[in-house]
């Protein structure tokens, strides 16, 4: 038939006082004892008149043609067909094995929410309606993938979103047309103006009081159906430093961290490039006690700096991807023991140098910091680390122009990335100011409905 030949694909026929009736439903989907409660035994009772919408006591709605009868049996409602309707009903019965609402391991934290975005996109809006409960909250619907018919949720607040980036979005999300959705990085590939840069200004997320105060700076949230991760758009470059309870702490605090952060970031993407250049070709810029220590360390070595670097970046990613991929029980050990035996191992056996061990050690760590970034810093540490090692601190200086021209020429949706270093922005872009001065949205983002909050002083 029109649903395939597949065996869990329930099609169950009985007898009614006024003929026959037949129930469709897909097993798994349903609680077949539901389905026998609130639907064939109402049907067999002897009082039947013919009426399905009078019998059925649930949520019920006809179908128009035999395409809406299929999709509504596929997102898992119960069809039922009898002999005295001309129309096609279909009952909602969802009810599946879900994962529980727990705390996202990418984005733990100390103070504030610890929930987090499910796989089921009805789970999620719930979470987010939660967060802000009000009627200007607006969720679309819109269905994505040919054969996967995948449920899709544009969300934004009515009375503060950008509506020029909202539709952009919609716009862009109109233009897919590919065999399935399955998570929200395939619609960010899609959706995205630069395939090949390395930043995109599309923010990512499962944490639910995250999404609702970039709702209320007048952003797009897209969720997807069989995810946990959530599109933010637009995305600021320094917004890749923030956490979300930064706006849960207090003001000297959060930038001390952010300053940390920062700085974390510097040395990930700098530091192994930088110190080779440095090491291979301005050493008199090496205080002497330290260029003593370093020479006596790597006496020994047969290779040069750049190649020990290079070869300590490249065993570490593979512990990282080797932990990621491993069952968290082990994975961490693989990690810590992993790097502890190969590094000792290679600095005994004479491959490498202590001080390259180091460097590497304190660029791995300061990468943690900022794992939004994990793409870019990634990328452009290998980078600083053939312009240092081919042309010493010009190569370093001309990637930086480069890293820095690619940053600056990104935008996001027709905003700039950059745009938190404007003046209207600077309460909270690199330092965040008191909870009590910011009073205005980010206005490089809103275009009306500035105003977030009434100045504590106002009127005295």
């Amino acid at each position: 038939g029109i649903l395939g030949k597949s065996y869990d694909i329930i099609i169950e026929k009985f007898e009614t006082e006024k003929g026959e009736a037949v129930v469709v439903f897909v097993d798994g989907f349903i609680s077949k004892d539901l389905v026998d409660r609130d639907i064939i035994k109402p049907l067999k009772d002897i009082c039947y008149d013919g009426n399905l919408k009078k019998s059925i006591n649930s949520i019920i709605e006809k179908a128009t043609d035999m395409q809406m009868v299929v999709s509504r049996i596929l997102e898992g409602n119960v069809a039922v067909f009898d002999d005295n309707s001309e129309y096609v009903y279909t009952v909602e019965f969802k009810q599946w094995d879900r994962r529980g609402v727990t705390e996202p391991d990418a984005e733990t934290v100390t103070r504030g929410p610890k929930e987090g975005f499910t796989e089921s996109i009805v789970t999620n809006t719930i979470m987010l309606r939660r967060k802000l409960k009000t009627s200007n909250l607006t969720l679309e619907k819109m269905i994505l993938g040919r054969q996967s018919n995948t449920l899709i949720a544009i969300a934004y607040l009515e009375d503060i979103v950008n509506q020029e980036v909202l539709k952009e979005v919609k716009k862009r999300l109109n233009k897919i047309d590919i065999d399935a959705i399955l998570e929200t990085g395939q619609i960010e590939q899609l959706i995205e103006e630069k395939p090949f840069a390395l930043l995109n200004g599309i923010g990512l997320t499962q944490k639910p009081d995250k999404a609702a105060a970039k709702l209320l700076e007048g952003r797009v949230a897209i969720l997807c159906d069989g995810t946990p991760h959530a599109l933010i758009i637009p995305e600021l470059f320094i917004e890749n430093l923030h956490s979300s309870e930064d706006y849960y702490s207090r003001t000297v605090y959060t930038n001390f961290m952010r300053l940390i952060r920062l700085f974390g970031l510097i040395i990930s993407i700098l530091m192994p490039g930088l110190s080779v250049a440095i090491l291979t070709f301005n050493q008199e810029m090496v205080p002497f006690t330290f260029l003593e220590s370093y020479i006596s360390a790597t006496m020994k070595t047969p290779f040069p700096e750049a190649v020990e670097v290079f070869f300590l970046i490249v065993m570490f990613e593979l512990l990282k991807e080797a932990s990621t991929r491993f069952p968290k029980s082990i994975g961490s050990a693989i990690t810590i023991v992993g790097a502890l035996i190969i590094g000792e191992a290679a600095v005994n056996a004479g491959i490498v140098g202590a001080p390259s061990v180091i460097i590497v050690a304190l660029t791995s760590v300061a990468g943690l910091l900022n794992t939004n970034l994990d793409e870019f810093s990634t990328v452009y540490r290998f980078f600083f680390l053939f312009l240092g090692a081919s042309m010493g601190l010009i190569g370093i200086s001309a990637g930086m122009v480069i890293m820095l021209t690619q940053i600056i020429s990104t935008d996001s949706f027709g905003i700039p990335i950059l745009s938190s270093f404007g003046k209207e922005e600077r309460k909270d872009n690199l330092l965040k100011s008191s909870i009590k001065d910011m009073i205005f949205r980010p206005r490089s983002i809103v275009k009306n409905n500035v105003k977030r909050m009434k100045p504590l002083n106002e009127g005295k």
